[in-house]
């Protein structure tokens, strides 16, 4: 689509966006509901078609670069998971549907309390912890050029630099932008929570934790299936494996899964208004999903799994990393670790290093990377020795 996008105004969020919302209601109440999966099925055309045209149009950061992720968090709110009910609450429940993002696990959460007001100090103090760890380690990212903090965007590469010295340094941005990813997530979950418990008097049984110590998996299969955030597992699936699962069987049901992935977070990305290089993006998700099926075929051909072991730990981040590398070079070249984290342009981390009389010769750049690698590293070191 040509059409140069809008701020949008009430008329704009009258006829682009709450279609959107009315349809996932809708969603929400018939997916609890039997016999009504053909239903859906000729829905989600309609579904997804309405989100494609909101997102064409709309510009929600109103041409602010540092706020295009507006964009990407409007994208991030049409993807909703459901849960099977009845019919005399499934209206009712479709409100849940579209203000939370539980899903099912087989674990119970690590925090299990059905007292609100426990709940509430818990996920406050997570929020705020969560927020100023995504923060730290954004704006030390961006200590390795100016650009990164830019809109302009720069690669994590820097030709420069010899071939060694130049990977290592990419490892390390890839390192912390798989962390401030992790906080970021976490930090908007327990927001949502916070608002949605107080104003919505929901449950905090409702809210599980979004994540399982991922920096612990020992399989690709452990780290997507469980240990990863599992928001959008439901449309995945939905959308991509189980079309896929019913041509192909199990291979296409899993590689379905993975490119389904891969379209939404193009959209994504093309919703921040840069644009993306989409073969980085499928390449990332089609590969996972191929090293899910490697490790599917080497449990069956030797008769042993990766889960679990220190092996099973490298073999996984060794995967990843080869992957994530060209993704976190898209998202730096297109200004992503650039956005706004707060109101105003806050930066809480900034600030309350500008209370503290550095040592001469000494910049916050320094101080950020002792911090940042100086907390995480030996936290991950000790964690591993929990494997079992």
């Amino acid at each position: 689509m040509t059409t140069e996008k809008v701020c949008p105004i009430g008329e704009d969020i009258a006829i682009y966006v709450l279609p959107i919302f009315a349809m996932q209601y809708f969603m929400g109440a018939l997916v609890q509901l039997k016999n009504t999966a053909l239903l859906r099925i000729a829905l989600l055309p309609v579904v997804l078609w309405l989100a494609w045209r909101a997102v064409s149009a709309l510009d929600f950061s109103c041409g602010n670069h540092e706020k295009a992720q507006a964009n990407a968090i409007f994208v991030n709110s049409t993807f909703r998971n459901g849960v099977p009910a009845s019919i005399p609450t499934a209206f009712w429940n479709a409100w849940d549907l579209l203000l939370n993002s539980r899903w099912r696990r087989l674990e119970l959460p690590s925090f299990e309390t059905n007292s609100r007001a426990r709940f509430l100090v818990y996920a406050v103090a997570r929020a705020i912890f969560c927020g100023l760890a995504f923060d730290a380690f954004t704006e030390t990212v961006c200590t390795y050029s100016p650009n990164l903090g830019s809109w302009k965007g720069d690669s994590i590469l820097d030709y420069s630099l010899p071939f060694v010295p130049r990977y290592l340094r990419a490892l390390q941005i890839l390192y912390l932008a798989v962390w401030l990813t992790y906080f970021a997530l976490n930090w908007a979950y327990y927001s949502l929570a916070i608002v949605c418990i107080i104003v919505f008097r929901q449950r905090p049984s409702q809210w599980p934790p979004l994540f399982d110590r991922p920096w612990l998996s020992t399989s690709l299969s452990d780290f997507w299936g469980r240990r990863w955030h599992q928001m959008f597992r439901f449309p995945l699936v939905s959308c991509g494996g189980v079309p896929l699962a019913y041509l192909f069987g199990r291979p296409g049901g899993v590689l379905g899964t993975f490119m389904m992935s891969a379209i939404f977070h193009i959209i994504e990305l093309r919703a921040v208004g840069r644009g993306s290089n989409i073969a980085v993006q499928v390449s990332f998700f089609a590969l996972n999903g191929v090293g899910v099926l490697l490790e599917r075929a080497w449990a069956k051909r030797t008769g042993r799994r990766l889960k679990g072991s220190v092996c099973g730990w490298i073999w996984t981040f060794s995967w990843m990393a080869l992957l994530a590398l060209p993704v976190v070079d898209e998202w730096a070249r297109v200004g992503r670790f650039a956005v706004d984290r707060f109101p105003g342009g806050f930066k809480p981390t900034m600030a309350l290093l500008s209370l503290v009389q550095l040592p001469p010769g000494v910049d916050n750049g320094f101080v950020l990377k002792c911090l940042c690698f100086g907390t995480s590293l030996p936290f991950l070191a000790y964690s591993l020795f929990t494997l079992s």
